[in-house]
């Protein structure tokens, strides 16, 4: 009779080391992930960064079903969470879980974000993010567009890269901003962004 209770004592506390639904005790949260077939991913690890311990915990891993991958479990708090494929870790993918159906669709270049309000704001920094580097990038293909033809003038190349700094600056800015919210958006946009921070910017980082 003492082993039963042991053996049903172990397996009690090998669970709560290792499942995500009986750690947390908090909101559902159900993560539904479309991967598009040309970035051929076949397993995918969901991981969540620990904030207490800054450590990153498993929970759980799931086959590709059908083009998709479903984690489920509970969470206590919005974290920052992390997709893992096929046991690769260079290029996780990144995104906040919290409570509810977050849905996720991956596309080459690409990806998208549903159900979850945490994730719409970080959406809306990567789309604003996006756009200032579009334009970057524009501005730097004039430059070297009219440098090639031999059109560039003097005025030319100081409104180019007058208008180049204030793209910069402004992206800096807003990424400031992000990170200074303190939030599990922030978390991500520092671990992810925050090295590209001029020093006079990184300085103003709380």
């Amino acid at each position: 009779m003492k082993k039963l209770v042991l053996n049903i004592f172990a397996a009690a506390l090998l669970l709560s080391l290792t499942d995500c639904d009986h750690h947390d005790q908090g909101v559902d949260y159900r993560v539904n992930i479309t991967v598009d077939n040309q970035l051929h991913r076949d397993s995918a690890t969901l991981l969540v960064l620990e904030g207490e311990y800054n450590k990153l915990r498993v929970c759980g891993t799931a086959r590709v079903h059908d083009g998709s991958f479903t984690f489920t479990g509970q969470t206590d708090k919005d974290k920052v969470a992390l997709i893992r494929w096929d046991n690769d870790s260079v290029n996780p993918f990144y995104f906040v879980l919290e409570g509810g159906d977050i849905n996720i669709t991956i596309k080459p270049g690409s990806w998208d974000i549903t159900g979850s309000p945490a994730n719409s704001e970080y959406l809306h920094y990567i789309n604003q993010r996006n756009c200032i580097m579009d334009s970057r990038v524009a501005t730097w293909q004039e430059y070297l567009k009219m440098a090639a033809d031999s059109s560039l003038k003097r005025d030319d190349e100081m409104r180019m890269v007058h208008q180049d700094s204030l793209l910069n600056d402004s992206l800096q800015r807003m990424t400031v901003e992000r990170i200074n919210r303190g939030d599990a958006v922030g978390r991500i946009i520092r671990e992810r962004y925050g090295k590209q921070l001029d020093q006079d910017h990184m300085r103003q980082l709380k």
